[in-house]
């Protein structure tokens, strides 16, 4: 946890439109800045940055916040790690004190990324400074893999013997400790170490931040394992590190999709053809949190698989990945008997694009996979509607529920009703109403929210409407939970300094609730300053009369309650509470007072 006075300096002394500026173009139009969204694929600029306010809000696709929140969102940091990337661009000193032995946590997970570094560099000059990287160049170039490319990916050589990478690590005074808990090297006994990669070319796995947080590594020759990959560390973990992803993400983020693939040579294969969104899995299948870090960068993401029955399976399994991880997924499949690396290389780069283009829904794969399974008489349909359910079960959109159960209807042939029950909790079966009957509380319902919104940003977008809330008895009984807190926290941030630090509001909210508190302040900055009285009287007035009719009618439920109870000073108590109550509508309604 980082001092709350030091995370104020720190965003008080950088210049959002600085830090942005380093990721992104932007452009100045008026009070504020516009470019190109990096969080979703546009054309039209409707990424908004407020210099004055320090927050930033993207009109396409919804994202905001403060500084933070935006390197949160694009190098996915924790808010300590996005404290401290800004205080470092500034030259302020930040210490963490969230509990004894962080800071000594903290220095010692930086050293062992600086561990890794130093190794990569390591195995970077080996490959191409040392003669026994001749023999990893020789099969890199019969692989086909040119040299900008083995540097871009800062590809590396482990020596097939010796103490290389142990001497060099005494050279540098780094430790053998740190570098045994990494997997570069084991323990052979008392200060004897040994080499775990030898014989190998040498990946750097890079997390999204750009930092070295493990290595694979791959025989020249024949041998066993192929693939050799570093254990579980405190810095990396196989089923949530994608490789390529950092040399892929800007690339993702432009053309809106992203490419599964398998191997480390087939994303280098696939970004020498300028395909370059292309990331792969580290000797795993696809996991859940695969498909969550890449929903982070896109949506549209397509597991490329080869054409025979084990790439078909493993296309079926990956539905359920994709279903846990949070989206349907796509899948696109290779002629059989090739790979990424071989296709693209034979091929080229637009008939490779072209299988990628045609990629099908991962649920249109999946039925046609079971209906392959389990065939189409009536006990195959009963098998493949049991698996459907199931797997609807799991499904969090109610979108892709309701399109998935249509698909199952289509094909099967089975009532809807007996695929959906399994996915309802207890008490939440549907209701049957008669026509119609929803539609004004969903009318009504958006209503209420359109003027709390409208309240809150008439809030933030003019300081000086804040004293007509302020006038109010008890605003906060007026509003729903729903923005409680946010009006709470506007009218905190007035009492101590008569302004509204907008940042540092943002700051304690969730992140998609931060974006819509950016949102509403951007929002009001047109609305002119006469406009804006009235339709703050509008929202207040709207708010009472809403939460007076709510407690005339709590008032007569407890008269009712008193009558059949036969209480007669409660009800003579409660009636004349509720005659207050209406005199006060009624005024609320006429301006009476």
């Amino acid at each position: 946890m980082i001092a709350e006075g030091k995370i104020l300096e720190v965003r008080e002394r950088c210049s959002i439109v600085e830090v942005i500026s380093d990721h992104l173009t932007l452009k100045k139009m008026g009070r504020n800045y516009l470019g190109l969204c990096p969080f979703h694929a546009e054309k039209t600029p409707s990424f908004t940055v407020n210099e004055e306010k320090g927050i930033f809000h993207c009109f396409g696709c919804g994202v905001g916040g403060n500084v933070f929140h935006f390197l949160m969102r694009y190098d996915h940091l924790t808010f300590p790690e996005a404290v401290e990337q800004v205080a470092k661009r500034y030259g302020i000193a930040v210490e963490r004190s969230d509990r004894p032995g962080a800071r000594r946590d903290t220095e010692e997970k930086e050293s062992l990324y600086q561990l890794n570094e130093r190794a990569a560099a390591y195995f970077h000059e080996v490959l191409f400074g040392h003669p026994e990287g001749k023999r990893a160049l020789a099969y890199l170039k019969a692989r086909g893999v040119e040299e900008q490319v083995a540097r871009r990916f800062y590809l590396g050589y482990a020596p097939h013997a010796g103490q290389g990478l142990v001497a060099f690590l005494k050279r540098e005074g780094l430790s053998l400790k740190h570098a045994v808990r990494l997997g570069l090297i084991s323990e052979r006994g008392s200060q004897h170490y040994g080499e775990k990669f030898f014989g190998r070319l040498i990946f750097p796995i890079v997390s999204p931040a750009g930092k070295v947080v493990g290595f694979g590594g791959r025989v020249l020759e024949e041998g066993l394992p192929k693939y050799l990959n570093s254990a579980e560390t405190p810095l990396f973990r196989k089923g949530a590190n994608l490789y390529g992803l950092f040399q892929a993400k800007e690339t993702i983020r432009g053309v809106d999709r992203v490419v599964v693939v398998e191997g480390y040579l087939d994303v280098l294969a696939l970004f020498q053809f300028g395909i370059s969104y292309a990331v792969a899995t580290l000797g795993t299948a696809l996991t859940p949190d695969h498909v969550r870090i890449l929903v982070r960068y896109t949506k549209n993401i397509i597991a490329l698989f080869d054409g025979d029955e084990a790439g078909r399976k493993a296309a079926a399994r990956s539905f359920e990945i994709f279903i846990d991880g949070g989206l349907l997924g796509r899948a696109a499949f290779l002629p059989k008997g090739e790979d990424p690396d071989t296709f693209v290389r034979s091929k080229g780069k637009e008939a490779l694009e072209g299988i990628i283009d045609q990629a099908v829904p991962m649920a249109d794969y999946y039925f046609s996979w079971l209906e392959g399974q389990f065939g189409k008489s009536l006990e195959g349909k009963s098998q493949i509607a049991k698996e459907i359910s199931r797997i609807m079960g799991k499904i969090r959109n109610p979108f892709e529920v309701d399109l998935l159960a249509r698909r199952a209807v289509d094909s099967l042939g089975i009532r809807e009703e007996l695929l959906r029950p399994p996915l309802r909790p207890s008490g939440e079966q549907r209701r049957s109403v008669s026509p119609g009957a929803s539609l004004k509380p969903v009318q009504e319902g958006a209503r209420e929210e359109l003027v709390e919104r409208s309240l809150v940003s008439l809030m933030l977008s003019f300081p000086s409407m804040i004293q007509h809330v302020e006038r109010e008895k008890d605003v906060e009984s007026l509003v729903s939970p729903n923005w409680r807190e946010v009006v709470r926290g506007v009218l905190s941030e007035w009492r101590v300094g008569g302004k509204v630090d907008v940042a540092r509001l943002v700051q304690g909210f969730a992140t998609d609730r931060a974006s819509q508190i950016a949102a509403l302040m951007l929002a009001g900055e047109s609305i002119p300053q006469e406009e804006a009285e009235k339709m703050m009287e509008d929202c207040l007035s709207h708010l009472r009369r809403r939460y007076l009719r709510g407690l005339e009618k709590d008032l007569r439920q407890a008269i009712r309650v008193a009558e059949e109870k036969k209480d007669e000073e409660t009800k003579k108590e409660r009636m004349l509470e509720w005659q207050e109550v209406v005199r006060r509508r009624f005024a609320s309604k006429t301006g009476i007072r």
